[in-house]
């Protein structure tokens, strides 16, 4: 229920930045959906092969569904300087509904994707100045992932496909909010809605960006049953992230984490965004 809910109010998010479009710009009622979006941008020069960093960025993607077409407005932070590659040429390929797949004939080194369920968009370019440049919404997910937790006692518990990771990136501070979904504690008997921790350090790499810290703090919502109520909310303190350690490749975009939940389950777990597509 958790996630149908954060489902909903994602595409409601959607909609108001739509809704929120220049009176000049595209109405929805030809299937033309303007979007305004706040995004964080991974930079590398390619050349030196030296990492930029990250930085908050606005882009505007005008989105035909009928046509299957899309232009875009991509801003790009180069030191204290910002600037911009337009692309109206973009072919938007339906891959399932509320999912596009993004390329350009004229942008060759151009890929992205846009998905309305999730409220997540990520573009990926080369700049003419040899920058490359990823381009995401600040929340970066991984939907499904295969988690192995193992307990004081050497017993594990396996689960395939139904754990999220979200990552909401805070470039100001160099930090991440980090949510883990749908995990479960098999000794504690417990089933966690989410398990969060704010201002968990962020380290940019070539590749992406690595998330770690030490006994960092956590508020988990976890649900339990009782035959005469049903479904209970509740939440505790009690599992901590004695460690945390995850490193995401945006290029590959694959997820691979290590952590601590409290003091007696240690997960290992790995996935990607979207197991079904290439990378972007």
């Amino acid at each position: 229920m958790k996630k149908i809910l954060f489902l909903i109010a994602t595409v409601g998010l959607f909609m108001s930045a739509i809704s929120c479009s220049d009176d000049d710009e595209p109405k929805r009622g030809d299937g033309v959906f303007t979007v305004n979006t706040t995004m964080v941008n991974h930079m590398v020069d390619m050349g030196s092969d030296a990492v930029i960093g990250i930085a908050t960025t606005r882009n505007k993607l005008v989105l035909d569904t009928v046509k299957h077409k899309a232009s875009l407005e991509l801003n790009y932070n180069i030191g204290q300087g910002e600037s911009q590659l337009k692309i109206d040429d973009i072919v938007a390929t339906p891959k399932r509904l509320g999912f596009y797949e993004l390329t350009s004939p004229s942008q060759g080194s151009f890929k992205g994707y846009v998905d309305f369920n999730e409220g997540s968009m990520r573009y990926r370019y080369t700049t003419t100045g040899g920058i490359r440049v990823i381009s995401m919404t600040p929340e970066v997910f991984f939907l499904k992932t295969d988690n192995t937790v193992t307990y004081d006692d050497t017993t594990k518990a396996t689960t395939v496909g139904n754990t999220m990771y979200q990552f909401n990136l805070e470039p100001a501070s160099g930090s991440a909010i980090v949510k883990v979904m749908g995990i479960v504690h098999a000794k504690d008997v417990e089933y966690f809605n989410s398990i969060t921790a704010n201002s968990v350090p962020v380290t940019v790499t070539r590749n992406g960006f690595t998330i770690g810290g030490e006994n960092i703090k956590t508020n988990a919502i976890y649900r339990s049953y009782v035959d005469s109520t049903g479904a209970t909310f509740s939440q505790t303190d009690k599992y901590p992230f004695k460690v945390f350690n995850a490193t995401v490749n945006l290029v590959g975009d694959h997820l691979d984490a290590t952590y601590m939940m409290g003091s007696s389950a240690t997960v290992v777990a790995t996935g990607r965004t979207y197991p079904d597509y290439t990378s972007y």
